[in-house]
Formats: C-alpha cells, sequence, structure tokens
C-alpha cells in the first residue's frame, strides 16, 4: 500500500514514496509505471526515491511470480511554477452554462495540479460556480502538491439565442409581388423557403428580399435563422393577396371618409380607364388614366344627385370590371 510521500524542493528536485505491505518472505519485484523500472528486494517495506514529477503505480511480483494490481496514483509535483495550459471552452447558446473543472480546459498542464477558480488575476475573490459558469473572464490557479502555482485566465462565451423576425404581415391588392421585410443581426444567417402558396424569391437568403409570383389569398413564408452555436430559429410571415376592391358606396360631403371613389389595388392595374354611367345609360363622367379622385362629380365638376350610378374600368393589363357605385351626400 501506498506510504509517505515526500514531494521535491528545490534542494532535492525529486520525490520519494514509501511502499507497505510487501511480501514478507522471499524476493519481491517493484515495478514502477509508466516506464518499468524495477526494483528488487526483501521486508515488508520499502522507498523508492528519485521520483521526478509525474503520476506514478506500483505492482509488486512475489518470489512465486504472482503479480499484485496496480497500487493507487502516486502524484509527484515538480518544484517551482508548474506548467498551466489553458484551453478556452467552445461556445454555447444561451440558456446554456460551460463547466470550467473540465479535464479538457487544463489538459497539457503539470499532472497531479489542484485547480481553484477565481474571479480576479490575483486570485483573491473565489468563483463559485464554476462547473456552470456564465460568459465572461475567469482565472484558473493551478497549485501542485508542493503549494507552487501558476495563474491563467479563462474565456466563457455564451451566444445568445437569436429571436427570428420575419417582419409584418402584409395584405396586397390585385398585386402579385412585394419586398420581405425580416430582421437579420451581422452574425446571423437567414434562409427563405415557402410553407405554402406561391412565392418565388429574388435571393432567399437577403431578409430584404423581393417576392414574386404571389398566389391569390395566404402565401406563408418561413424565415429560418441561424446564429453560431445555437440552434436554428423560425418566424413566418404571411402574404395575402385580394382581388382589387371596389367600394359600392361613396358620401362626398368632404368629412375625411368615403368621400372618393378609391380602387385598392389600382397601381396593379397600370393605366386603367374609368368610365361612369348613370341610370340611363348616360356618360357622365370619364377618366382616361384613373388616379382615385372621382369625388361623384360630372364632367363640368358638378355634384351628381344621390342616386345609383354604374361603372366600367377597363386597364392597360387587360382586366376589364363592371359595377355599381352609389352616391350618397
Amino acid at each position: 500500500m501506498i506510504g509517505t510521500i515526500t514531494q521535491p524542493t528545490f534542494a532535492l528536485p525529486t520525490g520519494s514514496v514509501v511502499l507497505s505491505g510487501l511480501p514478507s518472505t522471499g524476493t519481491w519485484v517493484i515495478t514502477r509505471l509508466p516506464g518499468a523500472a524495477t526494483t528488487t528486494g526483501t521486508g515488508t517495506s520499502r522507498t523508492i526515491s528519485n521520483l521526478a514529477g509525474g503520476i506514478f503505480t506500483f505492482t509488486v511480483t512475489n518470489s512465486a511470480g504472482c503479480t499484485s494490481v496496480e497500487s493507487a496514483p502516486v502524484t509527484i509535483s515538480t518544484p517551482g511554477v508548474p506548467i498551466l495550459t489553458i484551453t478556452d471552452p467552445p461556445a454555447v447558446c444561451s440558456p446554456s452554462k460551460v463547466d470550467l473543472t473540465a479535464a479538457a480546459i487544463t489538459d497539457g498542464s503539470t499532472p497531479g495540479l489542484t485547480f481553484t477558480y477565481w474571479t480576479d488575476a490575483g486570485a483573491k475573490i473565489s468563483y463559485s460556480t464554476p462547473a456552470t459558469a456564465t460568459a465572461g473572464i475567469y482565472y484558473i490557479k493551478g497549485t501542485t502538491v508542493s503549494g507552487y502555482f501558476n495563474i491563467k485566465p479563462v474565456t466563457v462565451t455564451i451566444n445568445p439565442l437569436p429571436v427570428p423576425d420575419a417582419g409584418a404581415d402584409q395584405t396586397l391588392y390585385y398585386q402579385t409581388s412585394t419586398a420581405l421585410d425580416a430582421i437579420l443581426d451581422i452574425d446571423q444567417t437567414g434562409i427563405w423557403s415557402l410553407i405554402s402558396g406561391s412565392a418565388t424569391f429574388s435571393d432567399n437568403t437577403d431578409p430584404k428580399t423581393m417576392v414574386s409570383d404571389l398566389s391569390m389569398g395566404d402565401n406563408l413564408m418561413l424565415w429560418t435563422v441561424k446564429s453560431g452555436v445555437c440552434p436554428t430559429v423560425l418566424d413566418t410571415v404571411n402574404i395575402i393577396v385580394q382581388d382589387i376592391v371596389i367600394p359600392t358606396l361613396i358620401t362626398p360631403n368632404m368629412d375625411g371618409r368615403n368621400d372618393y371613389f378609391v380602387l385598392r389595388g389600382l397601381s396593379a392595374l397600370g393605366k386603367t380607364e374609368l368610365i361612369i354611367f348613370d341610370r340611363r345609360g348616360a356618360e357622365v363622367y370619364k377618366n382616361m388614366d384613373y388616379d382615385n379622385s372621382w369625388d361623384g362629380v360630372d364632367y363640368n365638376k358638378k355634384p351628381l344627385p344621390e342616386d345609383t350610378y354604374f361603372y366600367v374600368l377597363k386597364s392597360e393589363n387587360g382586366k376589364s370590371v363592371s359595377g355599381y357605385v352609389v352616391i350618397r351626400r
């Protein structure tokens, strides 16, 4: 069994360990691992000396050739400031935390160091939760069994989970293209895809891309955002395409409500001709390039009496629509 361990000093740069419980009869052979150095002797204890810094185990083979299992490890430190190798842990995504006690962070350091964790370079303020570290710079102190130590910083990076924003839903009137309005931070990537309806993206990685070939009704699109090590996050936007909306009533009393014959979606039709007829079929108003400005007047800009009138719309894209509109003052 392992007895007294004597650590190196500046005066004596090697250590030693007392092994006890050796075979009481016959000659035995102690094998030191690693290195397979052997010591032959008799008696129930032996001091193994001249151990340089490292971690060792021992086996004992008795005179009958039987070999014991390996002993518990014996750590011998090296005099002076130990080697402390710090590798910053990989970034994680919030709300995850980082385990600063993980062996990979101090891999390559002098064997047998005791590690402690601090919030300042002088190792005066202890960090109490190194196994669940949040973002920041901390300090790891590696101390040998002889009391020599080294201190180095370690950086914990925790990326915030991105919040996807595909922009506001849109309602279009007789229009099959529009600009999307997603938000994308500088350290993020995004991509558009179609869930339902139809769409052609000019650039499906551009948050502000133009989208065309929309179908009537709902066109549901998915905005997928990726940031660093964080998982992808999703948001949707719905582009609703409606047919041109034509009012059936105007009240041109200039109160700010329904004063004009406003066609929602007119701009999508291109140049559009509007003709207004009265009940007798007489033409009372005509505009070759209608601009939503008719407020119930005739050719001479005189107010038409309250009644039901009929219209014909002819657009340059070939769409022709007819119907009625009531004037009520």
